[in-house]
């Protein structure tokens, strides 16, 4: 695996004040709001519930079910809110990072908040802010709770930001806990091994709040010994739940009953995220915390899940996929070859420059059709010195005029001209290089890639 070089600015890479788009703030509130990101990433809970508290405790309003991972995290909140909407409930779910407006973070019903309301929250919690000195996470999750209950949802969906136990989403108290896959990444904050990161997760957990696990079963030893320790009854979906493959869908089994006529996910990763999210409602539902999903395949044939294996274009078909460490970008590239194409694979690849990409990338990269590397707007990005290292380590083919490019937009020129209606371009490796090509591509809300358009519209040439 290629080293990662960690960065000077202890941050998020596309949040900051004077960023081009589309990481740029759009309104004055927004402007100040990023501007926190100078302050890093800060473990602790000591803030977030100082600001908490001078608000008026809105979590305490709130029954919220918390999702963390080292990958899966985000779809699953978003399963989760899809089911829970279906089953008649006020849902806001809480994601990160967000794509092209910061505000997409928090939807309420499926839909974005308002941006207003979110300007508004921002200013209103500014003094608490700066009394507790919040970093740009928990202050930005400290608005999206106080927007969560004052728009009364019955449920909020959470997606932890870093780690766990000392993430600002633990500050919430939960009524579940839920864990999809523990691998290596953020090693310079949550630890070396992934047992080490697995604990900082299982910090989570609490007295008498349920835990669902969808982690590995290397760790689930480790996992069940802290849900016994902390007093949280358990539940693993390998162990609870079975997954029956048909050809044009999908059944999941569980103790008390069958899910029939569940639809394709896009992958095993994606499918493997339903399961847990539909073990733990029907769980919840036993227990009287939430009603039980009526018909949980129409919702969710009706999932929108931005940025995962994300058809924007068909005619050639535009794919993209944010998966930025190890285990997501090598089960990116097998959905990717897996998937009917009946022309060329074409891959544009990107990412930061403190994320290790793993040898094993090489080898499926090379049974694509083409590979194009490209920068991102944004200084941590690997730039194009970067990107030929990359290639090497990578072991891929002797570089043509099209490997290397020095920028997003110069891959999207160069490829738009030269591609047939029936090749297949997939872009990944951040969700920032998805965010700068959704933004090149005309894309200016997420709401406009519910359904992919026809190429021909979009692509340059």
């Amino acid at each position: 695996m290629i080293e990662p070089r960690r960065p000077s600015h202890p941050g998020e890479p596309g949040i900051g004040p004077d960023l081009a788009p589309p990481f740029t703030a759009e309104d004055e509130a927004t402007r100040w709001l990023f501007s926190l990101n100078r302050r890093g990433i800060r473990p602790g809970l000591v803030r977030i519930e100082g600001v908490l508290a001078d608000v008026g405790h809105p979590e305490r309003r709130l029954t919220t079910l918390v999702t963390a991972g080292t990958n899966g995290k985000g779809s699953t909140t978003r399963i989760l809110g899809r089911l829970l909407q279906a089953a008649g409930l006020k849902v806001a779910t809480y994601t990160s990072p967000h794509l092209l407006r910061v505000y997409e973070r928090l939807t309420i019903d499926d839909r974005p908040v308002d941006p207003a309301w979110f300007a508004r929250t921002v200013e209103a919690t500014r003094e608490a802010i700066e009394r507790h000195e919040a970093s740009w996470f928990e202050s930005l999750t400290a608005v999206a709770v106080q927007i969560a209950a004052e728009a009364e949802v019955d449920v909020l969906c959470a997606e932890t930001g870093l780690g766990g136990r000392l993430d600002a989403t633990n500050a919430l108290p939960a009524a579940a806990t839920l864990l999809t896959t523990v691998d290596l990444d953020h090693q310079h904050i949550l630890g070396e091994t992934r047992e080490e990161i697995l604990a900082e997760k299982l910090g989570l957990l609490e007295p008498g709040t349920p835990f669902f696990g969808a982690i590995d079963a290397a760790l689930r030893p480790q996992a069940f010994a802290a849900a016994v320790t902390a007093g949280s009854p358990a539940h693993f979906l390998d162990e609870l739940t079975r997954i029956e493959d048909h050809d044009d869908h999908w059944r999941l089994v569980l103790r008390d009953r069958a899910i029939d006529g569940l639809p394709f996910m896009g992958s095993a990763a994606m499918q493997r995220n339903a399961a847990l999210a539909l073990l733990c409602l029907d769980t919840l539902a036993l227990g009287g915390v939430v009603p039980p999903v009526p018909d949980p395949a129409a919702a969710l044939a009706d999932l929108f899940l931005p940025g995962r294996m994300h058809t924007v274009l068909t005619a050639p078909d535009v794919v993209v996929d944010t998966g930025h460490n190890a285990q997501a970008l090598v089960g990116t590239l097998e959905t990717f070859l897996a998937r009917p194409v009946g022309g060329r694979r074409i891959v544009i690849l990107g990412g930061m420059r403190d994320k290790p990409v793993p040898r094993e990338l090489g080898p499926l990269l090379a049974r694509c059709d083409a590979v194009t590397l490209a920068p991102v707007s944004l200084p941590r990005s690997r730039d194009a010195a970067d990107l030929a290292d990359l290639w090497e380590f990578l072991e891929l083919p002797p570089r043509s005029e099209h490997s290397i490019m020095d920028s997003v937009a110069d891959a999207l020129s160069y490829w738009g001209p030269r591609l047939q209606p029936d090749d297949a371009v997939l872009a990944t490796g951040s969700c920032f290089l998805v965010a700068e090509l959704l933004h090149r591509l005309g894309v200016r809300d997420l709401e406009q890639t519910r359904r992919p358009r026809p190429a021909a519209s979009a692509l340059p040439g």
